[in-house]
């Protein structure tokens, strides 16, 4: 049996994010945990180590671009893929797997089947 792939959602809203778990979870396929404060999100990323970090871009105590450049510059960290999550861009703006300053983004709202199928298509990314 394959391992569960690892998934860190950093999130300032409460009901997104845990919204967005719960469904994650509900696959099976992932052991997701939540972070609500961006200023934590680089030590919660260090500490876990997830396969995935689902990142909202604008958080109101910590910038999302800064957050992931961190765990880029971070050597120990280079097995995690980071995703923004933003609703700056809209999907209509957007294609599969289109990117922001080098990382895949998702454009929120998405709903549930979209959501899961694109974090399916990030990991099978993450494979080749």
């Amino acid at each position: 049996m394959e391992r569960k792939r690892s998934i860190l959602i950093v999130d300032d809203e409460l009901d997104m994010s845990q919204m967005t778990k719960m469904l994650l979870e509900k696959t099976g396929l992932y052991a997701v945990r939540v972070c609500n404060r961006g200023r934590e999100a680089y030590r919660m990323t260090q500490e876990l180590r997830p396969d995935l970090v689902l990142l909202d871009i604008m958080m109101p105590d910590a910038d999302g671009a800064d957050i992931a450049r961190q765990i880029r510059e971070d050597a120990s960290l280079k097995a995690t893929q980071v995703v923004f999550m933003t609703s700056l861009i809209s999907q209509q703006e957007t294609r599969d797997h289109s990117l922001i300053g080098g990382h895949f983004f998702i454009s929120k709202p998405i709903s549930g089947e979209a959501l899961l199928q694109r974090v399916k298509g990030f990991f099978e990314i993450g494979k080749k």
